[in-house]
């Protein structure tokens, strides 16, 4: 990724450039820096990942190393045919693995190195261009803002004096119309003063006779309820006493017929005693004491 060549046009406002449009070119800026810092990351890592892969093979080249020495010692030490034939084809066999395995590993290692360092400078070109791109930027906006604030201040001093003018102007009309509507409000409160005055005397005597007829009315009601509820509780007396005389002669017969009923009590309690007296037959034998 290059850096970014073209600049963006800001809308100018009151105050300078659209806010909103500088932070998000800030913000795409920013963005940019990250996903180069990224990519420098990757690549570092990448670059580690190789020289680890570069000592793994280093470490493989010691021990091929070693085996080598060991197949020698042991060719040496042996005394059976071809023994020295095939001890050389494993060291030169071990020789050509160890050879392809150092050349793969520099080969990476020197890849790696290579796209490490070429991403690194892209990273500090495009860094350089981003910071000048920036710098050039806030030149700009500081210097339209000055412009914009010198021009904001000559127009707000002619506004100001407009504004001055056009006041004491407003000020005296609005007296003048103060003054007016006073008058006027002076006027209509004296007339509607007399008018609800002369209202309030109309509504009172109303209210009085209305209030008058109300009581009048509510007073034959409660005479003629009184003398209604006088009625009722007349009746309910002549009522109360009617029963009062008809529960007396009910007592009274009841009266008589409990004497009536208690001979016949007596006769039925006499059998009773009869029937559960004890007979010779329920008599209990005494029994002998020892």
């Amino acid at each position: 990724m290059g850096p970014q060549q073209d600049h963006p046009e800001f809308g100018v406002s009151r105050h300078g450039y659209d806010r909103t449009q500088v932070k998000r070119y800030l913000g795409t800026l920013t963005e940019q820096h990250a996903a180069t810092t990224a990519e420098r990351d990757e690549a570092r890592a990448r670059a580690e990942e190789l020289d680890g892969q570069l000592q793994l093979a280093r470490r493989e080249i010691a021990a091929l190393t070693d085996r080598l020495d060991k197949i020698g010692n042991a060719a040496a030490a042996s005394s059976a045919p071809n023994a020295a034939e095939r001890a050389a084809r494993a060291v030169a066999t071990a020789e050509a693995q160890a050879r392809e395995i150092t050349a793969r590993a520099e080969a990476a290692a020197d890849t790696a190195w290579s796209a490490a360092e070429a991403a690194s400078t892209a990273l500090r070109d495009r860094y350089r261009a981003l910071m000048a791109d920036v710098e050039k930027r806030h030149t700009e906006l500081h210097q339209a803002h000055e412009q914009l604030m010198s021009d904001t201040r000559a127009k707000v001093e002619d506004m100001t004096t407009a504004a001055t003018a056009r006041q004491r102007t407003t000020d005296d009309q609005a007296e003048r119309d103060r003054q007016r509507a006073e008058q006027q409000f002076q006027q209509e409160l004296t007339t509607r003063r007399a008018d609800l005055d002369t209202e309030i005397t109309t509504t009172r005597a109303a209210a009085t006779t209305e209030a008058t007829r109300l009581v009048q009315a509510a007073t034959d009601e409660a005479d003629k309820r009184i003398a209604t509820a006088t009625s009722h509780v007349e009746r309910l007396t002549a009522l109360r006493e009617q029963l009062a005389g008809r529960l007396r002669g009910t007592s009274e017969l009841l009266t008589q017929s409990t004497q009536l009923l208690e001979p016949l009590e007596a006769e039925s309690e006499m059998d009773e005693l009869t029937a559960n007296a004890p007979t010779a037959k329920n008599l209990p034998i005494p029994q002998k004491t020892s």
